[in-house]
């Protein structure tokens, strides 16, 4: 079995331990399809947000405030359907205009003032925040009407990821910008020398990935029928199980590709905290999975090529001893 296989099985046994892990400690409530259906129907939005994610994060940069634009952009699609009764189409044409507009200020306020990307996450969450609450005319609280809601569920909800997905692959495999994207992360001075515009680069990538976040906005409010603005930087939480899954996806695609590898992500972080309420854990218990979870897999992302070395050196060791 050539390496290839054995990271391809490996890559789906991964969600398939997790889940029979939780399955043998609590199978009455862990074992039936519909808990299956719904741990798959939640990967959804974790997935479509990483889609708008991986593009920064391939030049290292982490944007945080994808939660407060992703309130922003739903509750201003929202308001406008409802409002002026455009419908569906309306939702979803303003929510993900509204999406890259706010994805064209964050690249802008990156590129023009040369603040590291964490930072200008940070202060455009706060301020998207205020801009999600203040949309509602201060009640920070809206609710969808019923009609609106359709993309929310089964099979249609399939139907957005499945086309983002597509789109997603062949934005990522079929564009000079994912090339330049792809140059920039080998190493940006060597891209910059071969005449990649590096800026220009980073700046799409907010504004590109701000359309599959836009997508997850609408599939979230649709999903939920509701949605609340959050103030004090509490809109960061939403980042960070796409932040997860899209590293993941990164570490898998040599094996599967990344659209898959980033699904694979998702569903395993779905079918954690699924596992945990099913196991009875309080909110507090989940969130101290979630960070320790965060940390192991940023720990395997940032030290990849030290494990790689190391795991080589026990392979060789290995067939060393098999020949003596």
């Amino acid at each position: 079995m050539n390496r290839k296989v054995k990271g391809i099985c490996l890559t789906l046994f991964l969600p398939l331990g997790i889940y029979i892990l939780f399955l043998i400690f609590s199978p009455g409530r862990f074992g039936s399809l519909s808990v299956l259906r719904a741990i798959f129907i939640q990967s959804f939005i974790p997935l479509l947000c990483a889609f708008g994610m991986v593009f920064g994060r391939s030049m290292r940069m982490l944007d945080l405030s994808i939660g407060a634009r992703i309130i922003a952009a739903s509750m201003a699609g929202g308001i406008v359907a409802m409002k002026y009764h455009t419908g569906l189409a309306g939702l979803i044409i303003v929510t993900i205009a509204v999406s890259i507009v706010l994805g064209i200020i964050c690249g802008l306020v990156f590129k023009y003032f040369k603040i590291p990307s964490i930072v200008v996450s940070l202060v455009i969450a706060m301020i998207f925040e205020v801009i999600g609450a203040k949309v509602t005319g201060g009640q920070g609280f809206l609710k969808l009407d019923k009609d609106l809601t359709i993309l929310g569920g089964m099979p249609y909800n399939l139907i957005v990821v499945i086309i983002a997905a597509i789109l997603f692959y062949l934005v990522y495999y079929k564009t000079k910008f994912c090339y330049n994207v792809r140059a920039i992360s080998g190493d940006e001075l060597i891209a910059k020398g071969n005449g990649i515009n590096v800026p220009r680069t980073k700046f799409l990538a907010y504004v590109i990935g701000s359309f599959f976040i836009g997508i997850a906005a609408i599939v979230q409010i649709s999903y939920a029928s509701s949605m609340s603005a959050k103030l004090s930087m509490e809109s960061l939480s939403m980042a960070f199980k796409p932040l997860m899954a899209m590293i993941i996806g990164v570490q898998l695609q040599n094996y599967v590709g990344i659209p898959f590898g980033i699904f694979i992500g998702s569903f395993m972080i779905s079918t954690l905290f699924s596992g945990l309420v099913a196991l009875g854990f309080p909110a507090p218990s989940q969130d101290i999975a979630l960070g320790i979870f965060l940390v192991i897999v940023i720990s395997i992302s940032t030290n990849t090529q030290k494990l790689s070395m190391i795991w080589e050196r026990v392979f060789r060791k290995r067939n060393q001893l098999e020949h003596i």
